[in-house]
């Protein structure tokens, strides 16, 4: 038997209550259609933190062979969604098609909306698609039966990556609309009748570049009109979309978790939560140790953004938690029931991840997430440009891509961040972390190793001989009795990236960021045994160094570990001389402690391991 072809969506579709599939009245909205990805840990930890509006068991359809797939710009799709709509509830004469993208990615990914027939390898009846900033609206008309094409190009897309296409027909007249500006219009005549003998409208998405990227990342939104929306129209509903990504709103007129609950900086009788509601309300949290939670706080602020420490509690153990958010209204929201683990004491074994640069892509992210609550880790080290640019004025980089890919994850498993270019202004990083003195550079024990957690971005003025984090370095070190002691920043003192630090295929490189080596002979006098780092979206682990010198008796052993959801990078054509493993790809790694006994593990997106290395105290 043929076999059938299968694509497990995991993309939400959520439609308008209001819409129906009768043919509604004329200058209507036919529907709206959210996207968003849906993005939860496996078995008895997938619960999804407030309303997630599942989609009625008719709007997706399996794919399978007898459904015709359009071939755009040389690809299949990825993913289909079909059958959100009968056809013959779309408008006949004239409409608007429009789309919310987000393409935050450097590899070429597209979707469409068509009206096609589902057998037939026909011109579909109509067409808007996009494709690594292309943009192209055809219409079969009666002058033009293969269809009449508008054609344009996102050279400038809002805040980087945002791309509003609307496209319309009026009777007379097809036109493109980008970013709120007319950008391709022709004169036309009339359309003609669909005539396809098995109509369907399909949404497709094309990622074949872009590993684990599903519709709902790149497509946020779509709308059907029954008429032509004119100039004004057009730049109205571009600025309520800009609104909506201004203020990290998820899921448009829901009430909604847009950030967290999110776990930091757990220590043996305490550990830190934030959270972000779409508007503002009070909150509730429970906790204990089991079922029926027993301990209860009830917080009197009305606000967006709120943190909680939850103090007292006993070390190395299982806890089990809850967000209730309540709006003014009386609708309140739920995280469910979640779970964390306080630190361990000074004599337990212990285990914790590193990830670094997640940046621009939760597809990634997620995917490794799920990877990472399969170890089980205690805790999490981020290492640094959590966003790609998560400055003020882009908050949607912290709503729509980093919490979205990380929340499952760190809303039971702790995360110890660190500061990137990325965030560089450190607004939003202030407001979602509760960390210790400003927030910039912290240190904290966990069993028996001491972490030193850096803000580089200062490094040319702070990690000189008297600089700020430089004294308060030496002396945290100065002071440390754990048996193991590590640190961790952004920025890379020794990385061999083939063009950061001068192009390799032309000349010579510095092999690292020279600003960082001021403060390296703190990490060697006080005996730092690793540093973390990303930045380069690569692995790499040295060799132990002193003093620019590979010393395998002693030395600090350098680990870049930038393999989240950044753009990848690659290696200079020739090994450093300082390098013990390179790895290329998207990556995790773990390190296991037990006494004296270390072990690092590191492994790809699919879960080999790409690198282990064992280090014994004497």
């Amino acid at each position: 038997m043929k076999p059938t072809l299968l694509l497990f969506l995991t993309a939400f579709l959520i439609v308008d209550p209001h819409h129906s599939t009768a043919q509604v009245a004329k200058n209507q909205l036919v529907g709206t259609w959210h996207f968003s990805p849906h993005y939860t840990l496996p078995g008895n930890a997938s619960n999804v933190p407030g309303p997630f509006v599942k989609p009625p068991t008719t709007v997706f359809k399996t794919v399978d062979t007898d459904a015709y797939p359009f071939i755009f710009h040389g690809e299949e799709p990825s993913e289909r969604i079909r059958n959100f709509i009968t056809a013959d509830s779309l408008p006949n004469a004239a409409f608007s098609l429009e789309m919310w993208l987000l393409d935050h990615v450097n590899q070429p990914v597209g979707v469409l909306v068509t009206l096609k027939d589902r057998l037939d390898k026909q011109e579909p009846n109509w067409l808007l698609g996009y494709y690594d900033q292309d943009i192209i609206f055809t219409l079969p008309t009666e002058d033009s039966p293969m269809g009449s094409i508008l054609h344009s190009h996102s050279d400038n897309p809002w805040k980087r990556y945002w791309h509003h296409l609307l496209a319309s027909y009026d009777g007379k007249e097809m036109r493109l609309y980008l970013n709120a500006k007319l950008v391709a219009s022709t004169n036309v005549a009339a359309r003609l009748p669909n005539n396809l003998p098995n109509p369907e409208i399909e949404v497709a998405s094309y990622t074949l570049h872009e590993q684990h990227m599903r519709t709902g990342n790149l497509l946020r939104e779509l709308r059907i009109y029954n008429y032509a929306l004119n100039q004004d129209q057009v730049s109205e509903r571009y600025n309520s979309l800009q609104q909506q990504v201004e203020s990290g709103t998820l899921y448009p007129g829901q009430f909604h978790f847009n950030a967290g609950p999110y776990l930091h900086y757990a220590t043996p009788q305490s550990i830190n939560l934030v959270w972000e509601t779409d508007q503002a309300a009070r909150a509730v949290v429970k906790y204990g140790k089991r079922l029926p939670l027993e301990h209860t706080i009830e917080l009197d602020e009305v606000e967006k953004i709120q943190e909680l420490s939850l103090t007292g509690l006993s070390p190395a153990t299982p806890y089990f938690y809850e967000v209730t958010a309540l709006h003014p209204s009386g609708e309140k929201i739920e995280s469910g029931i979640l779970t964390f683990q306080t630190a361990v004491n000074e004599d337990d074994s212990y285990s914790f991840a590193l990830m670094g640069d997640t940046e621009a892509r939760p597809h990634i992210n997620d995917h490794i997430g799920k990877l990472i609550w399969d170890e089980r880790p205690n805790f999490i080290v981020n290492l640094g440009d959590l966003t790609d640019g998560g400055f003020e004025e882009h908050k949607f980089q912290w709503n729509y891509e980093y919490f979205t890919g990380t929340r499952p994850l760190h809303s039971r498993i702790p995360v110890f961040p660190v500061a990137g270019n990325g965030e560089g202004d450190l607004y939003w990083y202030r407001k979602y972390h509760k960390l210790p003195g400003d927030e910039e550079y912290y240190s904290f024990r966990y069993g028996n190793a001491e972490f030193f957690m850096l803000n580089s971005n200062e490094r040319e003025r702070e990690f000189i001989p008297g600089g700020k984090q430089y004294q308060w370095l030496e002396k945290a070190l100065k002071n440390s009795t754990a048996i193991w002691k590590f640190v961790a920043h952004h920025h890379a003192p020794y990385s061999s990236d083939e063009d950061d630090y001068g192009n390799s295929w032309q000349d010579s490189t510095a092999y690292g960021d020279v600003s960082m080596r001021p403060i390296i002979p703190l990490y060697e006098k006080y005996g730092v045994d690793m540093v973390f780092f990303g930045h380069l979206h690569t692995y790499q682990r040295s060799l132990p160094l002193v003093e620019e010198l590979v010393r395998e008796d002693q030395g600090v052993v350098y680990v870049q570990c930038g393999g989240g959801g950044g753009n990848l990078e690659d290696f200079a054509p020739s090994r450093a001389w300082f390098s013990a493993k390179t790895y290329r790809g998207h990556h995790y790694a773990t390190v296991t402690i037990h006494s004296k006994n270390l072990r690092l593990q590191v492994f790809d997106d699919r879960g080999r391991m790409k690198d282990l290395m064992d280090l014994k105290k004497e």
